[in-house]
């Protein structure tokens, strides 16, 4: 039994707290059938609006998404809103972990909401009774690498269903909703700068911890002698030490604290001197103890991890470079309120859930592919956000430490300003095309391209240059209705100016003349030319003379007018084309892409995906088209077996550019040799890219491969880090995305069998752990069916039981393997240690 009247009333009674207002104006808007864009700082409990969602939906009999731009977020909130809402009414879609997708509440990541929109025609089933989408963490949109998803998620979504956008603080929240509102349907805006545990800042300076602000807006005195690019004292350069500024939060009652730094190694070299500190009670220690022995029985790799004996005594590290599983322990600590401090890069401030009531920010300013900058306001409200446990702290603080370069005025300036406004980071891909033009018409497709949020914010941009050109438009009209008395022709006109014009040069080119004669004596060839330029004179006054307008009282008006004419056309030229660059920009690199596609044979004469186009259409990587023609190459995966496979895929996924990686292992001859084959249909496909102007980069790094080699042959965990100094997190991340691409290659109906045994074969082989998700995908029968058969004819032994703890790792020794071009390694300056050239790296190597 449904109830479709479920009030907002209703749901407060539900909470044994009070709702903040803008809590409950995003829900009176949600009550009434519209969209909403909830734009408030972290923390201030945005979430509650998306429950009283799930709630109407669970009481219409309504289905609810919620979507979030990590899988760690995905995770995060489908065990959050299980806890609430029931296993039953709760499901979980990834990449990689498919659990309950039918139910009422399904978490995904945004990727999964955009491509099932993509294909709503073709399963309108996946969008049935959808009735809201949660659109978490919306400020994503900004992400360079991944906003487009957001933008392509609330253009394509149907009218019908309700979106909950939440966001962070960002400074064009109403430009955003306008947006939505044309794009989508009745969209408000819900915005509030309320903190319900506000923000204290101090500066961290000369092992003093004193306040950033004297009154709000005012720099502490005591403060203001540091200006920017002052060196520090000698005795203060000695860079950050935690050790003394946690033990001064600790005097204070402000721990826990996130330490936020923009270096991996700072996070591990800062952890490694907390280990003087005891911070934990007696209590705290044995309750840590116990959490983290209960977690390494499930977690048995990680028994000699290097970082439990700093986690058992209240302090860690959270970045990129750990195992999942790590940082999963890390989580589960912090959240049960056991650890002090954890150091971390800011990708920790994208929303996973680690309440604090300190945030420090060692740097404000760090270094990026562009060079060293500042950060932005939006990055550091970001960070400073985490500061603050609501229902826990009476006030959060955020304190800023003095670097050598940067003193308390930039902090004072960075606290106090405003966010960034959301720039649209639109970018049409090869899969975009193709998956539009399988809709709709090429017509139609540009209409959808011209719905972006780019090309709403564009036309905002660029509206005083539209006015302009209206404006000139008007004046050129009026410029060209005077009619000419004598109603002769513009070129006659024209002419008749040119003449009297030449008339004044000729006549002061005949006194230069007279005036050498006079000074010089004759010459006979100055009279000579003398002589002729009189001629010429005397022809063009009987020339203009015979004009009409010799004699015209408008002459003057007229020639005015000619020159305004002539200025407002040329002003016009320049605006007209301004604005065509402008406004066509998406639409000019959605050509782009489809005429390559078209050349390539992806897309048929009638603008519809041939088979190569429905396999580049189904790929999700970033140049889907390279994918799909290496895939579909006939006979290039022939030689290779399972390990080999997962090898050649990790040098087409692998951007990891850090410099100075080795591996102490090649990869197979035939796994090199498909390398090298696939280096040259990368050059005919980055030739074809430079004649459409697509600039989509084509990836070929093989550095990671023999690792992935290794790691489907069985290797331990232990025996593959052994191998090399790429970190343990990034090898996990590569691990991760060669499984995602074996899971779509499964699933593609368009390729051969052999390379999806092979595939399933890999993946099955790779999906350990601690690779492997807590939720695994679920396989289907005919897929498993399909595989069986021929996974008992493969001689090579792919069960981590059945090798690597028997026999070990080869050694590079033992290998006769010719070494690979050199010009496969194009990522790393330094490049990694090439086939059949074992080496050991130098001590300075490992980071």
């Amino acid at each position: 039994m449904t109830n479709p009247t479920l009030t907002v009333s209703d749901f407060q009674q539900q909470l044994v707290f009070s709702l903040d207002e803008f809590q409950t104006e995003a829900m009176a808007h949600i009550q009434n059938g519209a969209s909403v864009v909830v734009c408030a700082p972290t923390g201030s409990g945005k979430t509650i609006i998306a429950e009283y969602a799930a709630m109407r939906a669970i009481s219409e009999g309504k289905r609810l998404f919620y979507t979030t731009p990590l899988k760690a977020l995905s995770n995060q909130k489908y065990f959050d809103l299980k806890a609430t809402y029931g296993e039953d009414n709760v499901g979980l879609l990834t990449g990689d972990s498919s659990v309950n997708r039918s139910a009422r509440i399904v978490v995904m990541t945004t990727e999964i909401f955009r491509n099932m929109l993509y294909g709503q025609k073709e399963d309108s089933s996946t969008l049935d009774h959808l009735g809201y989408v949660v659109l978490d963490e919306c400020h994503y949109m900004n992400d360079s690498d991944r906003g487009t998803v957001w933008e392509e998620s609330i253009v394509y979504c149907p009218d019908s269903i309700q979106l909950i956008a939440l966001s962070a603080t960002i400074a064009n929240a109403a430009e955003l909703t306008d947006w939505i509102n044309e794009v989508h349907h009745d969209t408000r805006l819900v915005s509030s700068s309320f903190r319900p545990v506000p923000l204290r800042f101090l500066f961290a300076e000369s092992q003093r911890l004193l306040p950033l602000f004297e009154s709000p807006g005012k720099l502490n005195k005591k403060l203001k002698l540091k200006i920017k690019g002052q060196r520090a004292p000698k005795k203060f350069r000695g860079g950050f030490q935690p050790i003394d500024l946690i033990q001064q939060m600790a005097d204070k009652a402000m721990l826990p604290a996130i330490v936020f730094t923009f270096s991996r190694k700072d996070c591990d070299k800062y952890l490694e001197l907390t280990k003087p500190l005891q911070l934990l009670t007696a209590e705290e220690r044995q309750a840590a103890n116990r959490l983290i022995d209960d977690y390494l029985l499930t977690h048995p790799f990680l028994v000699d991890n290097k970082t439990i004996a700093c986690l058992r005594n209240g302090f860690g590290s959270h970045h990129a470079g750990l195992l999942p599983a790590v940082k999963g322990l890390v989580e589960l600590l912090f959240q049960a309120g056991l650890m002090k401090a954890v150091f971390a890069t800011e990708t920790l401030a994208a929303g996973i859930n680690m309440p604090a009531r300190t945030t420090v920010i060692t740097k404000i300013s760090k270094r990026t592919n562009d060079g060293h900058r500042m950060l932005t306001a939006s990055e550091f409200l970001q960070m400073s956000g985490r500061a603050g446990r609501r229902g826990m702290d009476k006030v959060g603080y955020v304190v800023i430490v003095s670097s050598q370069y940067e003193g308390a005025r930039e902090a004072a300036h960075l606290a106090s300003s405003d966010a960034e406004p959301l720039n649209s980071q639109f970018t049409p891909t090869y899969g975009m095309v193709l998956n539009l033009l399988k809709q709709n018409d090429l017509e139609q497709a540009e209409f959808l391209i011209r719905q972006s949020f780019g090309q709403f914010t564009s036309a905002r941009r660029l509206k005083p240059l539209e006015d302009e050109k209206t404006e000139r438009t008007e004046k050129l009209n009026h410029l060209e209705s005077f009619v000419c008395p004598a109603n002769i022709s513009d070129s006659a006109f024209h002419a008749f100016i040119r003449s009297r014009d030449l008339q004044f040069e000729t006549r002061r080119f005949i006194k230069i003349l007279e005036k050498q004669i006079k000074n010089n004596g004759k010459s006979p060839q100055i009279e000579a030319q003398l002589a002729h330029e009189q001629g010429k004179l005397n022809s063009l006054k009987t020339s203009t003379q015979s004009s009409p307008c010799n004699q015209c009282d408008l002459l003057r008006k007229h020639i005015r007018i000619d020159e305004q004419l002539g200025r407002v056309k040329r002003k016009l030229k320049v605006l007209t084309a301004a604005l065509g660059e402008e406004q066509d920009t998406y639409w000019q690199q959605f050509l782009n892409l489809y005429r390559l596609l078209k050349e390539s044979g992806c897309i048929d004469a009638n603008d519809q995906p041939t088979a190569l186009g429905e396999l580049t259409a189904q790929l999700r990587t970033e140049n889907e088209y390279a994918m799909a023609a290496i895939l579909s190459e006939e006979g290039l995966f022939d030689a290779l077996e399972p390990p080999d496979l997962a090898a050649v895929l990790s040098a087409l996924l692998n951007d990891n550019t850090r410099e100075n990686l080795y591996v102490r292992m090649p990869v197979s001859p035939a796994a090199r040799d498909t390398l090298v084959n696939t280096e040259r249909i990368h050059k005919k496909i980055k030739h074809l890219q430079r004649k459409h102007k697509v600039t989509i980069p084509v990836t070929l790094n093989p550095i990671s491969s023999p690792l992935l080699s290794c790691w489907v042959q069985g290797y331990s965990w232990q025996q593959l880090i052994a191998l090399t100094n790429i970190g343990e997190g990034d090898i996990v991340r590569q691990l991760r995305r060669v499984a995602d691409i074996l899971r779509q290659i499964i699933r593609l109906d368009q390729l051969p069998s052999s390379i999806v045994i092979k595939a399933r074969q890999a993946l099955n082989a790779l999906d350990r752990e601690p690779i492997k998700e807590v939720n695994a995908i679920v396989v289907s029968e005919k897929e498993q069916q399909a595989t069986d058969s021929s996974d008992n004819k493969q001689g090579i032994a792919l069960n981590q039981d059945q090798n690597s703890e028997k026999t070990g790792p080869p050694t590079p020794e033992k290998n006769s393997m010719k070494p690979m071009p050199k010009k496969l390694f194009v990522t790393q300056k330094k490049p990694p240690i090439l086939p059949g050239v074992p080496s050991q790296p130098r001590e300075n190597d490992i980071t």
